[in-house]
């Protein structure tokens, strides 16, 4: 192929073409699209850190929970320890009282009254009759002392009641 040469005029000025101006509607829109673009990413990460520490303040939460519910299995031990029987006798001992066992009764029985070992009683339960005497008005018991040694007069009605009285059990210490 062949080169052809034009022939080159004597002007030389470079061709211009006219600018349009940006209208300002489209930067004004560009600037308003710019500004919801940014605020949306805040709003966005204003979202996550606060859904992060709603997260930590609820695990915090959760070992709250968990720390009570331990507190209350530990106490409800503890309180079921405390109203076990051996603790119930050890919190006895210390206000001072006494374990009752059958040993530790001591039947007391009136002067006149005797128990009845007939075979017609059929367990140790039942309650012996008093033997019945014939009393005279000068037939008296022989009275007994209280602890300063003067003597305990007792009405006759009084008297009568502690015959007809059954066994009296009294707790030894």
């Amino acid at each position: 192929m062949k080169k052809k040469s034009l022939p080159k005029t004597g002007k030389s000025d470079k061709i211009r073409r006219e600018k349009d101006p940006i209208p300002w509607r489209y930067c004004i829109l560009t600037l308003v699209c710019g500004v919801f673009l940014v605020g949306g990413f805040f709003l966005a990460a204003r979202a996550h850190f606060s859904s992060i520490d709603f997260g930590i303040k609820n695990s915090g939460l959760k070992k709250q929970i968990d720390d009570l519910e331990s507190e209350k299995r530990r106490l409800l031990l503890l309180k079921e320890i405390a109203l076990s029987p051996a603790e119930l006798k050890k919190a006895a001992k210390k206000l001072g009282l006494t374990e009752i066992t059958a040993s530790s009764f001591e039947t007391v029985r009136s002067d006149d009254a005797k128990p009845d070992a007939s075979p017609n009683a059929k367990n140790a339960d039942d309650k012996p009759k008093p033997a019945v005497a014939e009393k005279n008005a000068n037939d008296r018991p022989a009275e007994k002392n209280g602890k300063d040694g003067s003597s305990k007069d007792k009405p006759r009605a009084a008297q009568k009641d502690d015959r007809t009285a059954p066994p009296v059990k009294i707790a030894k210490k």
